[in-house]
């Protein structure tokens, strides 16, 4: 026997059910603002809801036609042929009161956050289509119960219920065809994974196809199967902070079974992988021993060609300076499938992060990013903005500083440049036009390196103090 107060942990688990409402009498006590998110819910649900309260809510005018309001204090009774009661008023005794009634009569009753008067509790649900997925903590903590919902929702929009309409049209056509002690293993044996990967690359008939070929081989016929094929996407893995990458770039991460990633990107997302991913580094480095980029695209494509889902994984953005587009003429000459996932370019992330807006009200209201050569080695020429991001110009920064002067940029023109953005190793050095080589070089950035120039930088300078205070990275120096 225990005494004291019982927790969470000591409790058995709640029984999970689904409970059939559509037509079945529900009471509400109280119409606040809890009582208008249940009441919401339970008319999705299909119940006949009764209200009791002597005020209510604002909002449920918006449920107006869809329940039956009842405008006074409750009283024994009121529950009548009720399948379910909500006790939600302010007063803790009215609420005892109901239970104690709905207890007397056996109807299930739940009185909103007192876990002890509640004989069922409304979970955190998750929908899609005919998908239905309930999270409960058992009234310890509402707040993460709702938190695995959204989480689940996100998931399953990626074409789980898709799926799951399709799997309940062909298992009723199909059942005829395949032998009742072969049906389930048939449905259990399914890749599930892979099929999902279909539907959202292919759409719904190229997964129906493939069910049906694999059912044909089941019974016999042994029709030709279309060979599973592999893919690859391109995924942007933002400027250098594990955090930065986008949650559809993690996603793709863990269904890879082949990784091509460059040198920059955080170990972090390395480990994001499953364990049987095989890894390929194939980074490059500026004026140093890099891959060539032929050789790249031919790793791609065979790796795709033997049935791998290739994730090319990115720095920054693979359409802003990365290179991706000629690794899509790649694949598209092959035949193999791209898909890709943008990133946070470090162009625009670096810069933020340091404290430095591109654009300011009344400063700039334009920019450019630019390389500091084209590929055929030829100088980038500067763009007529008031605000120029220059990647990776630490090996010619001297003709960068001529080629703005050129252009008419004054000297005294603010510039920063930004080591390793976004990263545990950030530096940042402020300067001039006409000192930018001198004060980089005296300071021993290394690469990556991008360099701002602009009147956004004097900005950002005259309000180091301020940001220092904000900024995520918390790294300004004073």
């Amino acid at each position: 026997m225990t005494t004291g107060n019982v927790t969470p942990r000591d409790r058995p688990p709640l029984y999970p059910a689904f409970l059939d409402l559509q037509r079945r009498d529900v009471l509400v006590v109280g119409a606040g603002e809890v009582s208008l998110r249940k009441v919401s819910e339970l008319v999705v649900c299909g119940a006949r809801v009764r209200v009791v309260s002597p005020v209510f809510h604002p909002g449920f005018a918006d449920l107006d036609g869809k329940f039956q309001r009842i405008e006074r204090h409750w009283r024994p009774g009121d529950e009548g042929t009720a399948r379910l009661v909500v006790a939600a008023t302010s007063d803790s005794a009215t609420n005892r009161a109901v239970y104690a009634v709905c207890s007397q009569r056996g109807i299930l009753c739940n009185v909103v956050d007192v876990p002890d008067l509640c004989d069922w509790q409304a979970p955190a649900v998750a929908r899609s289509g005919p998908v239905q997925v309930a999270v409960s903590t058992g009234g310890a903590a509402p707040s993460l119960a709702s938190h695995a919902r959204r989480e689940l929702e996100a998931w399953m929009s990626e074409g789980f219920s898709d799926l799951v309409e399709l799997f309940g049209r062909l298992r009723e056509e199909l059942r005829s065809s395949l032998l009742p002690e072969a049906r389930e293993r048939f449905w259990k044996d399914l890749d599930v994974p892979d099929l999902l990967d279909l539907l959202r690359t292919r759409g719904v008939a190229e997964v129906e196809e493939r069910i049906r070929g694999l059912a044909s081989a089941r019974t016999g016929s042994n029709p030709a199967i279309r060979p599973v094929s592999g893919r690859v996407v391109l995924v942007g893995a933002g400027p250098g902070h594990p955090d930065l990458v986008t949650r559809l770039g993690l996603r793709m991460l863990a269904r890879a079974t082949a990784l091509v990633h460059d040198r920059l990107v955080a170990p972090e997302l390395l480990r994001a992988v499953p364990t049987s991913c095989r890894l390929f580094p194939v980074g490059k480095t500026g004026f140093g021993e890099s891959h060539r980029q032929e050789d790249i695209n031919a790793l791609v494509v065979r790796l795709a060609q033997e049935g791998h889902l290739v994730v090319r994984l990115k720095g920054g953005d693979p359409f802003v300076f990365g290179r991706g587009g000629e690794e899509i003429e790649a694949c598209a000459a092959a035949g193999i499938h791209v898909e890709v996932v943008p990133g946070v370019s470090a162009s625009l992330a670096a810069p933020a992060w340091a404290g430095i807006p591109i654009t300011h009200r009344g400063v700039s209201r334009s920019f450019a990013v630019v390389s500091a050569f084209h590929a055929d080695g030829t100088p980038a020429r500067i763009p007529d903005v008031e605000t120029v991001v220059v990647m990776m110009p630490l090996h010619s920064l001297r003709s960068v500083r001529d080629r703005f002067l050129e252009a008419g940029w004054a000297p005294s023109t603010a510039c920063a440049a930004v080591q390793s953005g976004t990263r545990p190793e950030q530096r940042e050095v402020f300067a001039t036009l006409a000192d930018l080589d001198e004060r980089i070089r005296e300071a021993g950035l290394a690469s990556p390196v991008l360099v701002v120039v602009g009147a956004v930088v004097e900005w950002a300078r005259a309000n180091r103090s301020a940001l220092g205070r904000i900024l995520t990275s918390a790294r300004i120096p004073a």
